[in-house]
């Protein structure tokens, strides 16, 4: 399972549904990172994996 974590400018992302989704496959989560990134206020998303220590996978950015 994979999650995604924003960095967004002005607010939070609290309100983009992408973002508190559960992925099950990397390339779902991929596809939930380039939904974010088409929001104006969204810089960049981390993929991490959904486990007690989450683990880093992969950035994307604008």
């Amino acid at each position: 399972m994979f999650r995604l974590i924003t960095t967004v400018r002005r607010g939070t992302a609290s309100d983009l549904a992408p973002a508190w989704a559960r992925y099950p496959t990397i390339e779902a989560a991929r596809a939930g990172a380039s939904a974010l990134l088409r929001e104006d206020r969204v810089l960049r998303v981390m993929v991490v994996r959904n486990e007690i220590a989450r683990t880093f996978v992969e950035w994307s950015e604008r």
